[in-house]
């Protein structure tokens, strides 16, 4: 009888143990989260400025925030997504507004959602099915959301622009100075290169000529009249011209130690009889 009430004891203690272990702790907050509905809903096809967006209903009792991002087979999408900044929304019973997009040819099968609280902190994700493909190209007629859509997003701006938020943008102290050394290295880039052109002779100045091909290729695409995502030209902007700088800063650095390496080319002497 005593070997049968310790059994007892041990399998209560377990069974408490269990079900207050913390991967049932998110309750502890009492979140209650879901995906309400979609739009465009079932298979789409959308061009690179069109929306999927998805309405999410919560009740929480402290203040959440909401992203969208897109999968494929089981893999989160990130290149080219153009998704919803996050805002903070405040505690109780609400609704959300979520959005994702992509300016290169893309498709997907499933939407996820990622619920944070007020310090970007993720708590859990939602997934919902969803059959879109991005054409990559402007479509011919934009599509108009659903009136639930245009009704969210007035909804969304007055919290970006009146709820006030003591962490607004999740941004590493890394992220900054490397943002700001991309800016710096734009004009550094132009001044170097206009005086390695103006200075360097003979192999050098082949050498400096190097990085302004691709601005070439980029001015061909405008007098062609191809058209170029704007957020394309933006990254292309900071990111090679920064790659462009390090470049010419290497190859001046290479001239100081080998100036007479790349001279004039000599003058083959034949030998004397």
């Amino acid at each position: 009888m005593t070997c049968l009430k310790n059994t007892f004891s041990i399998i209560v203690l377990l069974f408490v143990c269990f079900f207050t272990s913390p991967a049932f702790s998110q309750s502890a907050d009492n979140i209650v989260v879901e995906i309400d509905k979609l739009d465009p809903g079932g298979e789409s096809t959308l061009g690179n400025d069109d929306m999927l967006y998805a309405l999410v209903r919560y009740e929480s009792d402290i203040p959440l925030r909401f992203q969208a991002l897109a999968m494929h087979d089981g893999s989160v999408l990130e290149v080219g997504a153009v998704k919803n900044p996050a805002a903070l929304h405040a505690q109780g019973s609400g609704e959300a507004l979520v959005w994702v997009g992509y300016t290169n040819p893309t498709h997907i099968d499933a939407l996820r959602v990622t619920v944070l609280n007020e310090e970007w902190r993720e708590l859990y994700q939602l997934t919902e099915k969803a059959d879109v493909t991005w054409q990559g190209v402007a479509a011919a007629t934009p599509r108009e959301p659903a009136a639930w859509v245009n009704s969210l997003i007035k909804s969304e701006r007055r919290k970006m622009d009146f709820v006030y938020d003591a962490s607004p943008q999740k941004h590493s102290f890394f992220a900054d100075i490397l943002f700001f050394l991309m800016i710096v290295a734009i004009p550094a880039y132009l001044l170097l290169q206009l005086h390695m052109l103006w200075r360097y002779e003979y192999r050098w100045r082949e050498l400096a000529m190097i990085p302004i091909f691709p601005y070439l290729i980029i001015f061909f695409y405008y007098i062609a009249g191809l058209n170029i995502e704007t957020s394309l030209q933006v990254t292309f902007l900071f990111r090679y011209t920064s790659l462009a700088f390090l470049y010419l800063a290497a190859l001046w650095t290479a001239k100081r130690f080998w100036q007479n390496k790349l001279g004039p080319p000599k003058l083959y002497k034949p030998p004397k009889a």
